[in-house]
C-alpha cells in the first residue's frame, strides 16, 4: 500500500530518470507516492527535450495531464488541461510530450511494464481511451452536506465498475469547511493553481497529498479561489466529525461505528507547507 502523504510540495522531491520504457528523448520524474507492491505511482514529468513513445499497451491503468506545455496522442495535441486515460491491457497509441512541457502522470493496479506494438491496430485487445479537452468541460455545482458554498467538479474519468475516479475540483474563495471528514476510499490531489489554509499545513500550487481511506482531515479556508485534480479508488464520501478533540475523538455526525476513522500515525509531510497543529504533542 502507500505511504500516508499529508501534503508535500513537488519541488521538496528530488528528479529521476523518468521510468516510461521504450520511450526516446528526454524526460524526468519526480515521485509523488508509490505503492512498492503492485508498482502503482503518481508522478510528475517535466520533460528537458521532446519524448515520444509509440504504441502499445501498458501494465497498469494509465493516466495522463497536461499541467503545462502540451502533449500529443495519436496525432491530437492537448494543452493544459489536456487529458488521457488508458485502461490496463489496452492499446494505446503513439505519445509526444513536447520540450518544457509538465505532466502528471498516474499508473495504478500495475507498474510501468510496457509492450511495445509497431501500431494499436497490431493487436487484438480492447479497451476504451479517454481523451479529454478539460478546457472545453463546464463546472458542475457538487452535492454539499450542510450550509456550505459548492465545490465545482470536471468529471475527467470514472470507471463504472469500481468507481475509481479522476477529476478537477475548484473551490471559490473564501469556501470553508470546519468539520473533519473522512472517507471509505483513498484520496489524493495535487493543487494546480491557488491557495488554501489548512491545519496540516500550507496548501498552495504544487502541493500533493495521498490519503489512505479513514484518515480524519479538515479544517479548509480557500484564501484565493484553488483548482485540484482529485483522484479516488471508489466513490468519495464524506462522513463528518464534529466537536472534535486532538485528531482522534469526536461526534461522529453521519456515519456508524463500524466506519470509524483511522488513527494514523504523523504522515509523510514537507516542513515548507509550515507548521500545523500536530506539532509538539
Amino acid at each position: 500500500m502507500r505511504a500516508h502523504v499529508e501534503l508535500i510540495h513537488e519541488d521538496d522531491y528530488i528528479f529521476h530518470a523518468g521510468e516510461l520504457p521504450y520511450g526516446e528523448g528526454k524526460i524526468l520524474e519526480r515521485r509523488l507516492s508509490t505503492d512498492e507492491e503492485d508498482g502503482s505511482s503518481s508522478l510528475s514529468l517535466h520533460a528537458t527535450a521532446d519524448w515520444g513513445r509509440g504504441a502499445g499497451i501498458p501494465h497498469a491503468d494509465t493516466e495522463f495531464y497536461v499541467v503545462e506545455g502540451s502533449l500529443i496522442y495519436g496525432g491530437q495535441e492537448l494543452g493544459p488541461g489536456g487529458y488521457v486515460q488508458i485502461p490496463k491491457g489496452a492499446p494505446m497509441d503513439w505519445i509526444r510530450i513536447r520540450e518544457g512541457s509538465r505532466v502528471l502522470h498516474w499508473r495504478e493496479y500495475g507498474d510501468a511494464g510496457f509492450d511495445p506494438l509497431t501500431t494499436v491496430k497490431e493487436t487484438d485487445a480492447e479497451g476504451d481511451v479517454a481523451v479529454v479537452d478539460a478546457e472545453k468541460l463546464e463546472w458542475v455545482a457538487a452535492p454539499t452536506v450542510g450550509p456550505l458554498t459548492p465545490l465545482y467538479i470536471k468529471l475527467l474519468h470514472r470507471d463504472p465498475k469500481t468507481g475509481f475516479y479522476t477529476r478537477l475540483i475548484r473551490a471559490p474563495q473564501g469556501w470553508t469547511d470546519h468539520r473533519l471528514a473522512h472517507h471509505p476510499c483513498y484520496e489524493e490531489f495535487y493543487t494546480l493553481s491557488g491557495r488554501m489554509a489548512y491545519n496540516f499545513g500550507d496548501i498552495d500550487e504544487g502541493t500533493y497529498c495521498f490519503r489512505p481511506a479513514g484518515v480524519k482531515h479538515g479544517h479548509f479556508v480557500a484564501e484565493t479561489e484553488i483548482d485540484w485534480i482529485i483522484r479516488s479508488d471508489g466513490e468519495l464520501i464524506n462522513w463528518y466529525t464534529t466537536d472534535e478533540w486532538v485528531k482522534w475523538g469526536g461526534h461522529a455526525e453521519n456515519y456508524p461505528h463500524e466506519h470509524a476513522p483511522v488513527i494514523s500515525s504523523l504522515p509523510v509531510r514537507s516542513r515548507s507547507r509550515g507548521e500545523w497543529s500536530g506539532d509538539g504533542m
